[in-house]
């Protein structure tokens, strides 16, 4: 298999630690992956739950995997009006597995380069994950709002500090898989909060979010009777009270294949969410699309 990359129906559970969300959004993916988020204050003070999809993976099937968020940012977005042929931004999520004993020194490290990340112009969200199954994992979830921003992002003092503290920590080469958004579908959805792009917090705990990516794989002439089926159900599902963030992302080098990105706010959410009307009507719509 692919390196980075998980095979289908594969779950795993991650904590957020921190991170930098707009409204709430939910990525799509083929397969999924469920992380716990550790979440700044800046994020929501009530508990919750996430799912996200390693970087680099692959799944035809439903597999999530939970992280705790570490870094992380809250607000929501009640309306996500999307065509399936919208264009969005830039989504990157990078894989990173650190040395056992590492973890608290590349948290540290990490923090420090999210939170002046996301007062870079370019920048719309730049979160980091932790896995529940397997602490030495970690995702950072990137979205840039602008063609060149990815490489001014590498040229700051920041990043230089962070790549170069990290370096001796990493267990194995970082991966990384780009996405193009489709929800939130335009830029104000993805905004970053005032207070986080000046530096300040907000108020609220990462740690108290479930974050949960899937990843989906689809058969090639399924595509958009996928993206539309799941930009209904993204829609409706950013409006339940348990939901954070509800974004929905087609990889970019592979266009059958989507992440849904899931955040939740409380620990029965997740559970809620699928005995909803329209994941039910989603999950049935989807079943025969799944070339995997």
């Amino acid at each position: 298999r692919t390196p980075g990359r998980r095979s289908s129906g594969s779950i795993t559970r991650s904590v957020m630690i921190a991170g930098v969300t707009p409204r709430t959004t939910v990525a799509v993916f083929a397969g999924s992956f469920a992380f716990r988020r550790t979440l700044p204050p800046y994020l929501s003070s009530r508990k919750g739950a996430a799912a996200t999809r390693t970087p680099g993976t692959s799944n035809s099937t439903l597999n999530p995997t939970t992280r705790r968020p570490v870094l992380g940012r809250r607000s929501r977005q009640v309306t996500m009006a999307a065509s399936s042929s919208s264009s969005g931004l830039l989504a990157v999520h990078v894989s990173v597995k650190v040395k056992e004993g590492m973890e608290d020194d590349f948290i540290a490290a990490s923090l420090a380069n999210a939170t002046n990340s996301v007062q870079e112009p370019g920048v719309s969200r730049f979160d980091l994950i932790r896995e529940v199954g397997d602490p030495k994992n970690f995702t950072l979830v990137e979205v840039y709002n602008k063609d060149d921003a990815p490489a001014a992002h590498k040229e700051t003092a920041h990043y230089a500090a962070w790549r170069d503290a990290v370096a001796d920590m990493m267990a194995e080469p970082r991966t990384n898989v780009k996405y193009e958004t489709i929800l939130p579908a335009n830029e104000d959805g993805w905004a970053v909060p005032s207070a986080l792009s000046s530096g300040q917090k907000e108020a609220g705990e990462a740690k108290d979010l479930i974050d949960v990516h899937v990843f989906v794989s689809v058969k090639p002439d399924c595509v958009e009777a996928f993206k539309a089926a799941s930009i209904e159900n993204a829609t409706n599902s950013i409006n339940e009270p348990g939901v954070t963030r509800f974004d929905f992302l087609q990889e970019k080098d592979d266009p059958t294949k989507f992440a849904l990105v899931e955040v939740y706010n409380s620990d029965d959410a997740p559970a809620a969410h699928k005995e909803t009307a329209h994941y039910n009507k989603w999950r049935e719509t989807v079943a025969d699309m799944m070339a995997e």
